[in-house]
């Protein structure tokens, strides 16, 4: 006969099948319901603790430091890591709100549960499939409009990074520019300037963006001048490195004359090609291409020398195209002999342009930005969420030494 205990058999068929109802769900499901009720509880009490530390008083206690009184409670939801929150109790006092680090003012979710919402609206998903995969993690409903108010709350951090100093402690800069489109009347092409640099140890990050109308040389200089005022001054650089375009070296040049500049190798690639007939495009590219690849600038002009001696006759423009910029192509040579290794790095704008790649990436269901503010805040998500990233993950590890160091 089988073992019951005290209980009947009826009474135990009926605790076995609250037991079976209970854990029908996964295990960590099962868990996060005492969890949550745990939390709450806890939750409450620092809640009353925040308050007594607040009035100087215990309840009903009569001192002589007491700073105010009981008013009663309230209930709210807070949407935390761990799911949501219903009917947390938050005592108040008679004047003014209770001080705590439980939740911000005004705030329904913790700060984690907010650079969560960013980080999915980040990755492509839109305003209510975020609120969608929100409401199936943590249990809470989050409209489009909710969603979309929680990034617009980055809009404070955007303008203390447009306006932040700046350390002359970059010895690699890398500029480039990548078209968007902006909303308003009706939607517009504009581009977004952006500097990336590097510093001694490796360490590399965005420095800075702006959105702007064209890559002239007035957008440009204004961009890179505000960069000097705060702090850019160009002192250290080792050289930088651009696309090709005339605008952004006239405005580079301008702001920092003292500084070498290189030349996009993928660039100027490009523009031979366009040039080329279809039938030498393949070759005298792979020969051309052999010119950065030599071991020492007078190897490479040596090599430029040959290319430009057997294809003058076939293709006189191109060749002239390749010698009018030679010298800036090769710059990497000249100004980091000491820092070969580093000569793949930064003879294009690769780097960078691998960042646009995952901007386009995310705009790309977007169809275009609503507005010049909301192009400046999504733009900055993405940019930090990278920038942090490659804290661990420097451009170059051991530190080496130039020539003009």
């Amino acid at each position: 006969m089988p073992y019951y205990g005290h209980l009947s058999q009826r009474e135990y068929i009926a605790r076995w099948q609250d037991f079976k109802d209970y854990f029908q769900d996964d295990e960590a499901e099962t868990l996060r319901r005492p969890m949550r009720d745990a939390l709450r509880r806890f939750l409450g009490d620092v809640l009353r603790q925040d308050l007594v530390a607040q009035l100087y008083a215990r309840r009903y206690e009569r001192t002589p430091e007491r700073k105010g009184y009981r008013n009663g409670s309230y209930f709210r939801s807070l949407v935390t890591a761990f799911g949501l929150i219903p009917r947390l109790e938050v005592p108040r006092p008679r004047n003014g709100g209770i001080r705590t680090q439980v939740f911000r003012r005004y705030r329904r979710c913790w700060r984690a549960v907010e650079d969560f919402i960013r980080y999915t609206f980040l990755a492509g998903a839109s305003t209510r499939e975020t609120g969608l995969i929100v409401e199936q993690l943590l249990g809470k409903r989050l409209s489009a409009s909710a969603v979309s108010s929680l990034v617009k709350l980055l809009a404070g951090e955007v303008r203390k990074y447009h306006a932040r100093q700046l350390a002359n402690n970059w010895r690699l800069l890398i500029l480039d520019g990548v078209w968007v489109k902006v909303g308003g009347y009706k939607l517009h092409n504009k581009v977004m300037l952006v500097v990336y640099g590097v510093r001694a140890d490796g360490r590399r990050e965005v420095i800075d963006f702006r959105l702007a109308r064209s890559e002239s040389r007035d957008e440009w200089a204004a961009f890179l001048w505000d960069l000097y005022r705060r702090g850019l001054t160009g002192v250290g650089l080792w050289l930088v490195t651009v696309d090709g375009g005339k605008g952004l070296i006239a405005a580079a040049r301008e702001v920092w004359p003292q500084v070498p500049l290189q030349r996009c190798w993928v660039h100027k690639l490009r523009n031979l090609a366009s040039k080329l007939p279809a039938k030498y495009r393949e070759t005298c590219l792979a020969e051309a291409k052999r010119v950065y690849l030599a071991q020492s600038y007078r190897a490479a002009i040596q090599r430029c020398r040959r290319w430009a001696d057997k294809w003058r006759k076939l293709v006189p423009k191109v060749v002239e195209c390749l010698e009018a910029d030679i010298e800036d192509l090769l710059v990497h040579m000249r100004r980091l002999q000491g820092r070969r290794k580093l000569w793949v790095k930064v003879r294009t704008t690769n780097v960078i342009e691998r960042l646009f790649r995952e901007l386009r990436k995310r705009i790309r269901p977007m169809c275009g930005f609503a507005d010049g503010d909301s192009c400046d805040r999504i733009v900055y998500m993405l940019f930090m969420k990278y920038n942090q990233q490659w804290q661990d993950r420097p451009l170059w590890t051991k530190p080496e030494s130039t020539q003009n160091d």
